[in-house]
Parts: C-alpha cells; structure tokens; sequence
C-alpha cells in the first residue's frame, strides 16, 4: 500500500429522511487493496458504496450529511468528491470510479446488446473510432473470460445467463481502467461455481489492472477469499478494521464474532434435526 490513501473517507454521515443509514464513518483505501466492507443487511454497507460515487443523491432520498471522501488524483491532487461539482463528478464515475451492482439484469438495458452496452462506457469517458471502441469491446469481453465474444457482443441481456450479465457488467466497469472498482455483492445472485470464478476473476483483474477494490459483501466466506483488510459495520455504525488475518484469527468485538460463527462448517448441523436461529450478541434473529 502506498504511504497516501486512494481513498480516504472520514467522518461521513448519510441519512434518509430522520434515519442516519452511515453514522460517522471514516476508513481508507490504498493503491491496488481489496477493502471488504461486511455487515448484515441494513448495516449501511451498500449506502457507503453508493455515497463514494455520490449515487445516494441520484437514486434515493439519501443525502450526504457531513464528512469527506477525499480521492487522491494521479497527479497527487486531492478532491473531495462530497463537494466537487457534478460536471467533475461525472468525469470521476466510470472512469476513476466504477461500480459492479448486485443484479446486473436490473442495470443493464434489455432493448441495447451488450456490446452497445459496453461500447457505450467506454465512449461516455473516452475519444474513440467506431471501430476502436468495438476492438476495446472485445477486448474487454475476452479479459472478463468471455467465450465467443464476437458472437455474444451481438446477443442482448436476456440470452445470457447469470454468470455471463455478471462479467459484462464487470467489462463495463473496467471499460476506462479505473483505479477504483467498487464491488455491491456481486456473486450473491450466482450459485456457488460461478461464485468461485467471479471472485477468481476480480482477482484476476486487480493484479492485471491494478486497481483498488471495495468488496460489499455479507458473506465472510467471501471475504476469507479475497480481501486484504476488512471493516466491519452494524447498524450504520464502525464496528472493528482489521486486516483479514486478524479479523478471521482474533475478533475484537462480539457482533464481528458472531459473523464468523455464522460462516456454515462441514459437519456443523450433525445431530441437529433443523436449522438454528443466529444469534448476535444475545439476541437470536
């Protein structure tokens, strides 16, 4: 990690309506670091995501209280995207910036192929020839592994499965090399052996591109295989950072540890005729 943050968020607030969704929370991120972000749903995970890339305002009644979110440019300049301007921001989205959503069905157009889809970012952010853009495409398509990409650039949303949305959303992500790619629970919708190459596959690509990654996930199995570091959250609030191996080998807090324990373990419901409840710190959900 460089001795500057990328990233340096601090002391950020959010809320929707009366209801703070972050509640002062402040963290960095560095050149080229996997940061999962983990929590139950509700913790205010997805907000933060969305708050980064000042979407919060766009897509929902959220609004940014207080705090900084301080981006380092590549000049060494620093902007908090908080308080730039919107035209800046839309230079900073899709291009410092991108974001891979959950449900890629819900984001991407039904009535554009992906490859309209895809050529697009790369031209909203980009100077490019006609044909340029199509070369980038298929470019793109063959780095997120895939197959047949000048047959499946002609296909729309709806003719690909799960898996395939899912890395053509991440080809849009990485369509102007961004230095950060944020990460919303991109394998929760996947069944477990496409789960396994998605995550592979962001690996994969950190290393290539070498850009930083915010990992939004519930899943701790998930973050075992992939981050550096790990911030944990409850309820819109900071709960512990650590980095992974201390996180999975000594949690300081109960609620972080009853997120391990909620991690299923071969053999754990032997002798046991049913499912039990989770219970954190006392209370069983």
């Amino acid at each position: 990690m460089s001795e500057q943050p990328l990233l340096d968020v601090r002391g950020l607030t959010v809320k929707f309506g009366d209801s703070v969704a972050v509640d002062d929370l402040s963290f960095t991120l560095g050149a080229g670091e996997i940061l999962a972000i983990v929590g139950e749903s509700g913790s205010g995970k997805s907000v933060t995501a969305m708050s980064i890339m000042r979407l919060i305002e766009l897509s929902t009644t959220g609004k940014i209280i207080s705090g900084e979110i301080n981006l380092r440019q590549p000049d060494g300049s620093v902007i908090d995207l908080c308080r730039t301007s919107e035209s800046q921001l839309r230079r900073v989205r899709g291009n410092a910036i991108s974001m891979i959503f959950q449900e890629p069905l819900t984001c991407l157009n039904p009535l554009y192929t992906v490859g309209n889809q895809i050529i697009e970012a790369i031209t909203t952010h980009r100077p490019a020839s006609a044909k340029a853009a199509h070369d980038r495409c298929l470019e793109l398509m063959d780095m997120v592994r895939i197959p047949e990409a000048a047959r499946r650039i002609r296909q729309y949303p709806h003719e690909l499965s799960g898996g395939m949305r899912q890395r053509v959303m991440i080809a849009m992500a990485l369509a102007c090399e961004p230095r950060i790619i944020i990460a919303d629970e991109p394998t929760t919708a996947l069944d477990v052996t496409i789960q396994a190459q998605i995550l592979s596959l962001i690996l994969d690509l950190r290393d290539r591109i070498g850009a930083a990654v915010i990992f939004i996930t519930h899943d701790m199995g998930v973050v075992a295989e992939v981050a550096d570091r790990v911030l944990v959250m409850r309820r819109s609030k900071f709960v512990e950072e650590a980095s992974v191996m201390d996180i999975f080998s000594n949690p300081q807090e109960a609620y972080t540890k009853d997120l391990l324990a909620a991690v299923p373990r071969l053999g754990s419901m032997s002798g046991k005729t049913k499912p039990e409840r989770f219970v954190v710190s006392g209370a069983a959900l």
